[in-house]
């Protein structure tokens, strides 16, 4: 029996990988969540949002603890980063332990940008270079890592969109879905900037708005119109929408509705750079006052765009993506080797180092 542990980075994680594990229960497999959100979290955390998600699909979530990987002997790791935080450290001790890791792509990468401070101050984020494969999005992801082992995929997150119906005519005449996604600190010195201009050009047009916010942005958006359901609610219901970087784009393009990259500061994200005739990328108010005017009278023109932006970027787009995925969890799962025995006193040893060094700093 093949044993696979799942680390959801994000509660939002978890949904991604439902489907795959949906293929994987077919076989005969031991599936596990890490959960480090309850066990390393804010104390004012009383029930995990994961392990509750994951419950719901009787699936085993397990806090995540440095000893999680050694009690557990998973044949595979599955992260979605392999760069910061606890998902780096347990790819670092799942290779020196010699169980196989796998960083799953799940949405656009900015490869280019050194703004964000985890680690890596002023330099590129080394993306998935950690794990012994990499499962990409798209066909445009292949070039950054011509030695490394890939697989294309696309996205298990994505196949809803093909697998069930998307109401296109929900759309509600004038009005403006805008992605507030400055997470986890991400640009966020510009971000309330960013909202008053897009509120500004939207409402000299007319329109009304809404804003959708991702979890982990803390843009103060007291006073406005803050949308109170799901992100893909919103889109279905937008004329146009607006974002920042985000994966918000592409699943904008896959539900067939326009979408504008709205970058003034300047953002230095190569995913976006060549729309190849999906959407508009102004970078100040005038232009997006003229994209949204352009959209509005050209939107048939770039919704046939997207079909090459999409045909790039994101593969097997038809609702098969969790299918492939966990078929090559089962195929990388089968080259296992032996564990180091002797990792649990190395592990347990640099704990005590740590511990001690913490306490005389």
């Amino acid at each position: 029996m093949h044993k696979f542990l799942f680390f959801p980075h994000v509660p939002y994680h978890v949904t991604t990988f439902f489907s795959v594990i949906n293929e994987l229960n077919s076989c005969d497999v031991s599936i596990v969540y890490a959960d480090h959100l309850k066990h390393y979290g804010s104390k004012k955390i009383k029930e995990s949002i994961i392990k509750k998600m994951a419950d719901e699909k009787n699936i085993r979530a397990i806090p995540y603890t440095p000893q999680l990987l050694w009690k557990e002997k998973p044949d595979v790791l599955v992260v979605m980063n392999d760069w910061g935080g606890w998902p780096k450290r347990a790819v670092e001790d799942a290779k020196k332990m010699r169980i196989l890791t796998v960083g799953h792509m799940e949405g656009p990468e900015d490869y280019y940008d050194t703004h964000l401070d985890d680690g890596y101050p002023g330099k590129k984020r080394p993306l998935y270079k950690k794990v012994d494969y990499v499962f990409l999005l798209g066909k445009y992801d292949e070039q950054y890592y011509k030695n490394l082992k890939t697989i294309l995929i696309g996205s298990p997150r994505f196949d809803n969109f093909f697998n069930y119906s998307i109401n296109r005519s929900k759309s509600k005449e004038k009005l403006v879905g805008i992605n507030c996604n400055f997470s986890y600190g991400l640009y966020a010195d510009v971000a309330n900037r960013w909202i008053d201009d897009v509120i500004s050009v939207v409402k000299s047009k007319y329109f009304n708005y809404q804003i959708s916010q991702h979890i982990g942005d803390n843009t103060n958006l007291k006073g406005l119109n803050v949308y109170t359901g799901s992100l893909y609610e919103l889109i279905e219901e937008s004329t146009v929408f607006i974002s920042r970087f985000s994966t918000a784009i592409i699943e904008s393009l896959l539900m067939g509705r326009p979408v504008i990259y709205y970058n003034p500061h300047k953002e230095d994200q190569d995913t976006y750079f060549n729309p190849m005739g999906a959407f508009p990328k102004p970078t100040n108010k005038k232009e997006l006052g003229d994209a949204i005017d352009d959209i509005l009278g050209n939107k048939s023109k770039w919704l046939a765009g997207a079909e090459n932006f999409l045909d790039s970027h994101v593969a097997n787009r038809d609702g098969k993506s969790g299918k492939i995925f966990a078929k090559e969890l089962i195929e990388i799962a089968k080259k296992k080797g032996t564990l180091d025995p002797y990792f649990p006193i190395r592990s347990h040893i640099k704990y005590i180092i740590e511990s001690i060094t913490r306490k005389f700093k």
